[in-house]
């Protein structure tokens, strides 16, 4: 089963860059409660095979897609990191599709409750346009994304992967079925990418672009805590928070949300 990224530490990810066949790092995992076919395994092998990760690129595979540990939604990740689409991108929506372009604050899209439900959401952030370089994602069924590194497909609840790593993976389609990420290319060409956040209660922050659920970590009651988290004076106080919404996490981790 996919492994969720949130919660990857930097000394899994380090132990997990020393295995050198299938069985090591099936072992390793079930160590730490997590279960790997050896289909994954191996395809996990593969991409290490191309990472060379020095302390700050640990930081970033660590915890899913930011440069720092986090415990809601994106806060702390790179500022120059977008998880956006190119423009033409199509987004589902009530009775059809829409370019990612031209969504605007209120619009109705089509998202996922946390079971899975298909519902109604509501577009309730627009993010800043911005020029990336386009990262080609190729999927079994001939479908192409034209995204950038850092964007996530949603997996299921509570795990998401960006695209830079996801080769090999299982993508969720919005029909309940599964597509198999084939390749993912740097095209080397930079454009205008767009994207949104979702916000309706008890979704998951999930859109569908070309009928893939992308998206699922920034959720409504994340940004609601992250609120909170911000308007804290100190570590403690961020802790307490924390522990208060089942959150276990370290003053070093509180001390991120305190300005």
């Amino acid at each position: 089963m996919p492994i969720d990224m949130t919660k990857i530490t930097k000394e899994m990810v380090a132990k997990a860059l020393e295995c050198k066949t299938a069985d090591e790092l099936i072992a390793l995992a079930k160590t730490y409660g997590f279960t790997l076919t050896k289909e994954e395994a191996e395809a996990y092998l593969a991409e290490f095979e191309d990472m060379e990760l020095d302390s700050a690129a640990l930081e970033k595979v660590a915890g899913g897609s930011c440069n720092k540990v986090t415990i809601w939604g994106t806060d702390g990740c790179d500022k120059n990191e977008h998880l956006c689409f190119a423009g033409d991108s199509q987004v589902a929506v009530p009775g059809g599709i829409k370019c990612i372009k031209d969504l605007k604050l209120g619009d109705k899209v089509i998202t996922l409750d946390v079971s899975g439900k298909e519902i109604i959401g509501v577009v309730t952030e627009v993010m800043q346009p911005a020029e990336e370089e386009i990262v080609e994602v190729a999927f079994s069924d001939g479908t192409l994304w034209h995204t950038t590194e850092s964007q996530t497909l949603y997996l299921a609840h509570n795990q998401h992967c960006m695209v830079k790593f996801a080769k090999g993976k299982k993508a969720l389609l919005r029909d309940g079925g599964t597509v198999t990420v084939l390749d993912v290319k740097f095209t080397g060409k930079r454009e205008t990418v767009y994207d949104v956040l979702v916000g309706e209660d008890g979704d998951e922050n999930v859109f569908f672009v070309a009928g893939i659920a992308t998206e699922g970590y920034f959720t409504q009651r994340e940004r609601e805590l992250l609120k909170k988290a911000r308007e804290c004076k100190t570590a403690d106080e961020v802790m307490s928070l924390a522990k208060a919404n089942g959150i276990t996490i370290t003053k070093e981790e509180a001390e991120l949300y305190i300005a």
